[in-house]
Parts: C-alpha cells; sequence; structure tokens
C-alpha cells in the first residue's frame, strides 16, 4: 500500500482548471496511521465512556428512583405541613377566642357577683335585718386588696399555662363566692318568709268602719279599759285584721257574744258586744275575712265594738296597730281618764256631731257614715 508518491489532480468546475497536488508516500502513511490511530482510540475511549456509563447506570438507577420516590415524599410531606399549619393557626385562633371569651365570662361573673352582694345587702337594709361585719364590708368599708378591673387587665396579658392557672384560681374563688351567697339568700328567703308570716300575723288594719268613742287606758274609778270602742251602726260587719284561728266564738262573761282570735307568735284579738257571730271555734281566717256583726251584747250602752288586742295575754293599745286613722270622739274626762292621746289622733268630733250622728244612725236602723270631722276645737 503506497509504495508510489501520489499525485492528487484537483479540477475546478467553474474555470475547468487543473491542479496536481503532488502527496510524498510517507505523508499518506503517516495520515492514515494517524487516522487509524485516532480511530482506535476514538473507540477505545468510546468504549471505555460506554462502560463507565452502563456501571454509574447500574449505580444510579435505584438511587434516581429514590431521588424521585423522596420528591414526591416531599412534596406530599410539604402539603401535609401546609395543612397541619392551618389546622394549628385555626386551633390557635380557636383557642385565643376561647381563652378571650373564659376571661369575659370570668369577669362578667365577678361582676355581676358583685351586684348580687349589693342588692343581698340592700336588701337587708330594707327588710330590716341588722348587718354584720361582711354586709358592712361589701357596702365599701374594706374591700378586696386588688379591685377586680385592676385583676383582669392583668389577666389579659398573660398566656398559656399562666393564663389558665390565674384564671382557674380565680374561678375556683368565684364559684366558693357563689356558693356562700347562694347560702345567704336562702337564709334571708327564710328570714323573709318569717317575717312574711308575721306580719300576717300581726293586726295591723282597721277591724270595722266607726268612730273611735273610748280610748284604751285607766278609768278614773273604774280600772283600765282594755281595748278600743269604735261605735258603728248595728250590723256593720267585723273583719279580721290579720290571719289566725278562732279561739272562741260565742256568749263570753262581760263581752257579750265575742269572738276572740290567735293569730302565733303571741298576738291575740277580742271583739266583743257581738249582735252575730260568723264564725265558729276553731276556724281559720285570714286578714279583710268577716267574723262579726257590731251589736250592743254584754255591757254596753250603744252599738260599738270592743276591740282588744293581746301579747302573751297582756292587753295592748289597739291605736298602735291600726293601719288607718279613724274619727275620734273625746268623752267627758271624768268619765274617762286618757293615758297617751295619739300624735296622729286630729280628726276630732264634737259632742253635738257625734249626738246628732247617733241619733240619726239610731233613727235609721242601718249602717250610717260618720260625720265629718270637726273644723274647730
Amino acid at each position: 500500500m503506497f509504495k508510489r508518491d501520489l499525485t492528487i489532480m484537483v479540477a475546478s468546475h467553474s474555470s475547468g482548471r487543473v491542479r496536481a497536488v503532488y502527496v510524498p508516500r510517507a505523508v499518506l502513511v503517516a495520515a492514515v496511521v494517524f487516522v487509524v490511530s485516532a480511530a482506535a482510540t476514538g473507540g477505545a475511549i468510546a468504549a471505555s465512556l460506554y462502560y463507565k456509563y452502563q456501571s454509574m447506570a447500574v449505580v444510579v438507577e435505584p438511587t434516581a428512583v429514590e431521588n424521585k420516590e423522596l420528591t414526591l415524599e416531599n412534596r406530599r410531606l410539604a402539603k401535609e405541613l401546609r395543612a397541619r399549619d392551618s389546622r394549628i393557626n385555626d386551633l390557635a385562633f380557636k383557642l385565643q377566642k376561647e381563652r378571650d371569651d373564659y376571661a369575659v365570662s370570668l369577669e362578667r361573673l365577678d361582676a355581676n357577683l358583685k351586684k348580687l352582694e349589693k342588692f343581698y345587702t340592700d336588701l337587708r337594709i330594707i327588710a330590716g335585718f341588722k348587718l354584720d361585719a361582711g354586709d358592712a364590708k361589701r357596702l365599701g368599708a374594706g374591700g378586696p386588696s386588688v379591685p377586680h378591673e385592676v385583676f383582669y387587665d392583668y389577666l389579659y396579658k398573660l398566656h398559656g399555662d399562666r393564663f389558665m392557672g390565674e384564671a382557674r384560681r380565680r374561678e375556683v374563688s368565684l364559684n366558693a363566692e357563689c356558693s356562700r351567697c347562694e347560702g345567704e339568700f336562702a337564709v334571708l328567703m327564710r328570714l323573709l318568709e318569717r317575717r312574711k308570716s308575721l306580719l300576717a300575723d300581726t293586726p295591723n288594719i282597721v277591724p270595722v268602719k266607726g268612730i273611735i268613742t273610748s280610748w284604751y287606758g285607766a278609768r278614773r274609778g273604774r280600772g283600765v279599759h282594755g281595748g278600743l270602742d269604735i261605735g258603728a251602726a248595728a250590723g256593720t260587719p267585723i273583719i279580721a285584721p290579720a290571719d289566725g284561728v278562732v279561739k272562741a266564738a260565742g256568749p263570753y262573761p262581760s263581752y257579750g257574744n265575742v269572738v276572740i282570735l290567735d293569730h302565733g307568735t303571741g298576738f291575740s284579738s277580742r271583739y266583743g258586744h257581738l249582735s252575730r257571730v260568723e264564725v265558729k271555734t276553731g276556724d281559720r281566717v285570714v286578714r279583710g275575712d268577716i267574723i262579726g256583726r257590731v251589736g250592743a251584747t254584754g255591757w254596753a250602752t250603744g252599738n260599738h265594738l270592743h276591740y282588744e288586742i293581746r301579747i302573751n295575754n297582756v292587753p295592748v293599745d289597739p291605736y298602735n296597730y291600726l293601719g288607718a286613722k279613724l274619727p275620734v270622739h273625746i268623752v267627758d274626762g271624768s268619765n274617762l281618764k286618757i293615758v297617751a292621746m295619739p300624735d296622729d289622733a286630729d280628726m276630732l268630733i264634737s259632742d253635738e256631731d257625734y249626738a246628732a250622728y247617733e241619733n240619726k244612725r239610731q233613727a235609721e236602723g242601718a249602717v250610717a257614715a260618720p260625720p265629718s270631722p270637726a273644723t274647730g276645737e
């Protein structure tokens, strides 16, 4: 191969010229050797690279698959983290709202409890019950070392366990205070019920419409008059001035026809000279029930009601228990000594007006309205 030198003829199509290129044999051999060497070297390099590629592919392929799986897993975890963060934010907002609502509820409970304590104290004052040291404290003499407004300003600034600890302690304290108030109100209710019962059993209204003709007190030369005499027409209804039980109903020495009521708590009342008794022994009456009619039975010189109130069977002045004024007829002082003239006994009726009223009443034989109080002395 290539035993001689070569001449290469190069012809141009455009110009038609031909050029001869002389190539020595050695150059051709060298070129062929170079090309063959280059091809062999390139093939070896390519084979080596292909081998290395194949080797790396065997090693890298599981890693690539794992990387792909890790990428997908990372995406999934990232999505879960975003969802978790969203839930955490929602829970944090909800927890903050519940915390604020809890604090607000405690503050309202605290404020309402203060109002309730003030109402309890006012109610006791209105009811006439004595205040103790605790009640006086609630009225303003003393009080808690830290006002509840200051405490809640401090509480709203706390977070986490510190908030819950302070809030729980306050809740326990308020619950204990509520229990104490509940007990005090229960006691007060029992006292008020007892007071209500006592008021219902205390004679405090006028038993008959008429004119006071004789006062309670000592009579000159005739001992003590143990009640009020209230002049009224025969048959005028007599009502019970309080709840009670009929202990006697019918004839009674000196009183004529009488009704005696037992009101409990030591109170009793008597109604003498009745023309008619409307109840019987053992009956239970309530304030306002008709128990009899005005008359002149027993030791009486005219139609009137002899009205007594007794405490533990001791007569007291009934005038102090009248819930309304009655016209008053002042008789001759030689017949009646007034022990204590009430300050409000200002509806005085003159002897002339009273005599005219009596004559008219006896003539008509029916209930007549009392004359108007005298304008003069």
